[in-house]
């Protein structure tokens, strides 16, 4: 799993559970596609930022947006329960093999 994270206050934006799909935190909704270290805007196709590293830049300004890591880091907000705070995992449905005997 990787997550992302807001560069200004470190909130957790988005999570990746595969290579390439970024789900919003706050609505596990699609969010964006990762290829070749750009960040793609799943509905639109807009290019969202560049990985440099750890970090990810706006595409059109440069400014810093999010960083990525592997550790997912503590949440400070105690008001939510634990199930609002983690996201779930997102798995691809798996075929059955099935024998022709």
């Amino acid at each position: 799993m990787r997550y992302l994270y807001t560069a200004d206050d470190d909130e957790l934006f988005a999570y990746a559970p595969g290579r390439r799909d970024f789900f919003r935190a706050g609505d596990d909704l699609l969010w964006a596609h990762e290829s070749h270290g750009w960040l793609v805007a799943a509905e639109t196709g807009e290019t969202l930022a560049h990985r440099t590293g750890d970090v990810y830049y706006g595409a059109v300004d440069g400014r810093r947006l999010y960083r990525i890591t592997a550790d997912r880091m503590p949440e400070t907000d105690s008001s939510e329960s634990s199930s609002e705070r983690t996201p779930r995992p997102r798995r691809a449905t798996h075929r059955v093999a099935r024998s022709r005997h």
